[in-house]
């Protein structure tokens, strides 16, 4: 099971109070009621952010209580030191810095990409200096040929607003090779279907 989530680069990742109720064996209603007895220290933390869970028998929807790093660790020193609880903290704080890392990652990728995407744009601004739809054209090419997927497909099944985002540093290397190869394959004068063509032979 995933212990720490995170929705896009610049937000906080960020665990829930079912997670540690769940993690640490404990009772959620008891994990619960802690969490909102000490509401107002662990806004000390940071703002509180919650969405709605699943409806209980016929009764409103259950909120679904986030917390970062600093705001579960709080929690987790009120609900004692048995073993389970003590695992978990250990495990969470590693999952903590795996994402913390992973995020850095991405992030290093990303700045990378957007000088890379820059020459991408001004090869297909060069050559299409009159067509609206080339570059997007050429962009989703791109992506269908590095990862198998349309920005629009990546968006929907990772439920995100930004495809850029939602990639891993290897996908995010694949695809600015790609766009990279597409680049100079228009510089040599081939065009989109020429392209195309080009890309997929081997597949």
């Amino acid at each position: 099971m995933e212990l720490v989530y995170y929705k896009g680069l610049q937000d906080e990742p960020y665990t829930t109070v079912n997670i540690v109720a769940e993690q640490t064996g404990m009772n959620f209603e008891t994990v619960r009621n802690t969490f909102y007895r000490h509401k107002k220290e662990l806004q000390r933390f940071g703002i509180l952010h919650h969405e709605r869970g699943s409806i209980q028998g016929s009764g409103q929807p259950t909120k679904m209580w986030k917390l970062n790093e600093a705001q579960a660790t709080f929690l987790i020193t009120l609900l004692g030191n048995n073993h389970k609880v003590i695992q978990f903290k250990s495990d969470l704080v590693m999952a903590f810095y795996q994402i913390k890392s992973e995020l850095d990652e991405r992030k290093i990728h990303r700045q990378v990409n957007k000088v890379m995407n820059i020459g991408f744009g001004d090869v297909i601004k060069e050559h299409y200096p009159d067509s609206k739809h080339v570059y997007g054209n050429f962009h989703n090419l791109a992506y269908k040929y590095a990862l198998g997927l349309t920005p629009k497909q990546i968006k929907e099944q990772r439920h995100t607003d930004d495809s850029q985002s939602a990639l891993t540093a290897d996908e995010s290397e694949r695809l600015e090779r790609t766009k990279q190869q597409i680049a100079l394959f228009i510089q040599d004068g081939n065009d989109y279907q020429a392209i195309k063509t080009k890309l997929f032979a081997d597949i």
